[in-house]
């Protein structure tokens, strides 16, 4: 047998067994567990240098992406190595529960609240194990502070559809990305969405700037329409990172301000991702010129070498607590690694590089370049937008750039895109709705940035050449004026008896509430009826406009469009729908 060593010099086998054991046993966050068992297991990554990560047949690639955007100063650097060796040997745990520390959190803490300008107040940390339990702990805060003023009404946190929060059960429900909450129900109360500043596909058919930031305007609009004694806190990231790297408008953040201050609304910003130097300033609520009242950190606090959180809130919030804490009554939240001395070490070790080689600036500066690189990729037919800030910038592919048409299932051009970047030598990543992301570490030089755009080029090229050779795609016939057009002319011409083999379901859609298609899937046969007055008994039913399915059914918005934004609502198992998409009926 072929063997290969690592750089810590223990021999393990190769890819094909490490990829064969990894199927027997291991659960993979965020995976389709059936693909990944056709494609025969995972990507191995087994060493990394700087900006490169080397597979385990030895291919070295870019690493676009940071890891999971966390590599902020790169892989291998010896001084946070030097900094956990030493604090391991010295103290590796002791816990920061009932009145006891340690040195390291007490130094991080302090630094991390020198960090932020004066003038905010942030001077209070706690420490979690990533950036879910940090948000977790500020949504505690936010309830116990409006308790302890007496507001116990004040319950109800905000976010944007497109955002991300984190996956427990309350981050998940402030998620704004609905495939993540599939199968999860029932979720919990006290959380709602409000449109994103998404404005490449504005989810109020406007424009920017005549607009005038109606988006943010939505955050007023649910404060008069629940109340301004309901609405506890906003929470943002400062550019969506998951849902799509979707930056702001000018101005969004500080109408978002001016809303919050006028009814009293607590302001967080989710600087996990775009902590420590991401967006070209050391944290995104700089660029965007925004006082925030509490922050999330994570990713970029250590790297990644080891796994911290921290949830930061002012002086002014931390004081109600403690100052109406009924006495002898603890803060009653924590979990058991908050504070871990050794992954502080590692973070003041990190930060310490962070700020000595000013990635932020390089962030900015080779940012700008790329930005300006990644712009010569709208010479394909299949880019209909180029966005970002700083080292986080984005490309959104589309079949037709006047309409923004998405590829249909089971067509996947971002898939397409990052799998054929890998074997060209780049990670980059799948993000939002058919969006491929990039990320890369701070240090990152622009001769690289050059080679990772040429690859991305290249996978693009590809991509085209396989999946739009033409008008072959799903969506790019005749377009249609009527949902009836679609259910007695279209539907049936493009209904797949193959891929319906084995499906038994009655779909019920119901358009504007009151004209209603009748869909009956049985082992690859479609009948499809109009029945007259109430709902009938079906297996799972789908609300929209009738607006919103037309422009389904002619392509201009595929199903993961609308079910991210709202457009769709869905009723019964989730895998049902899963299959609609297949079947090309959402």
């Amino acid at each position: 047998m072929t063997r290969w060593v690592t750089t810590g010099g223990v021999t393990v086998d190769r890819r094909e067994t490490l990829a064969r054991r990894d199927l027997a046993h291991l659960i993979h966050p965020v995976t389709e567990p059936r693909d990944l068992a056709a494609r025969g297991g995972p990507r191995v990554v087994t060493e990394g240098d700087g900006w490169w990560i080397t597979d385990g047949d030895g291919n070295r690639l870019i690493d676009g992406f940071a890891g999971l955007w966390c590599v902020a100063v790169g892989h291998g650097r010896s001084e946070i190595i030097a900094a956990v060796r030493d604090q391991m040997e010295r103290l590796e745990y002791h816990t920061t529960f009932h009145g006891l520390s340690t040195p390291p959190p007490i130094e991080l803490a302090e630094k991390l609240a020198s960090m932020f300008p004066p003038e905010h107040g942030l001077k209070r940390v706690m420490f979690a194990a990533g950036g879910s339990e940090a948000n977790e702990t500020l949504f505690k805060v936010v309830r116990m502070y409006w308790h302890l003023r007496g507001e116990r009404d004040r319950d109800l946190i905000v976010s944007r559809t497109h955002g991300y929060h984190g996956l427990t059960i309350a981050t998940m429900a402030a998620t704004g990305i609905r495939p993540m909450h599939w199968n999860f129900e029932p979720e919990p109360e006290g959380f709602a969405q409000v449109a994103a500043p998404y404005c490449y596909r504005c989810e109020l058919d406007l424009e920017y700037p005549s607009c005038e930031l109606a988006c943010a305007n939505r955050l007023e609009a649910l404060v008069e329409e629940v109340g301004p004694a309901r609405v506890a806190a906003f929470i943002a990231e400062p550019v969506i990172g998951a849902g799509g790297i979707i930056p702001p408008p000018e101005g969004y953040f500080t109408r978002v301000r001016e809303i919050c201050d006028r009814h009293g609304i607590l302001l967080i910003a989710d600087e996990v991702v775009t902590g420590f130097g991401r967006t070209g300033t050391m944290f995104g609520f700089e660029r965007y010129r925004f006082r925030p009242d509490m922050v999330t950190l994570a990713k970029g606090l250590t790297s990644g070498y080891l796994p911290l959180g921290a949830a930061v809130v002012s002086e002014d919030i931390w004081s109600v607590i403690t100052e109406r804490l009924p006495e002898h009554m603890p803060f009653s939240h924590g979990f058991t690694y908050m504070g871990h001395p050794t992954c502080c070490a590692a973070a003041i070790a990190n930060i310490s590089i962070i700020e000595r080689e000013d990635l932020p600036g390089n962030a900015d500066h080779v940012g700008a370049h790329l930005r300006r690189r990644m712009e010569e990729l709208r010479r394909f037919d299949s880019v209909g937008d180029v966005r970002g800030v700083g080292l986080m910038q984005a490309v959104e592919l589309v079949t037709d750039k006047s309409t923004k048409r998405g590829f249909p299932l089971p067509h996947s051009a971002a898939g397409f895109v990052t799998d054929r970047a890998w074997q060209l030598g780049l990670y980059c990543r799948s993000l939002g709705i058919e969006t491929v992301g990039l990320a890369p570490p701070l240090g990152i030089d622009t001769g690289t940035v050059d080679r990772v755009v040429d690859i991305l080029a290249q996978a693009i090229e590809d991509m085209e050449a396989e999946l739009m050779p033409g008008e072959t795609l799903a969506g790019s016939g005749p377009r249609i004026e009527e949902p009836s057009q679609f259910f007695e002319e279209i539907l049936p011409a493009r209904f797949d008896p193959a891929k319906a083999a084995g499906m038994e379901m009655v779909v019920q859609i119901v358009l504007d509430g009151e004209e209603i298609w009748a869909l009956d899937i049985a082992d690859g046969t479609l009948e499809i009826t109009q029945p007259d007055g109430e709902l009938g008994d079906a297996t799972c039913t789908v609300r929209m406009s009738r607006a919103d399915y037309v422009r389904l059914a002619n392509g201009d918005l595929t199903g993961d469009q609308a079910f991210v934004t709202g457009k769709l609502a869905f009723e019964g198992d989730m895998d049902r729908a899963t299959n609609l998409l297949t079947l090309g009926i959402l």
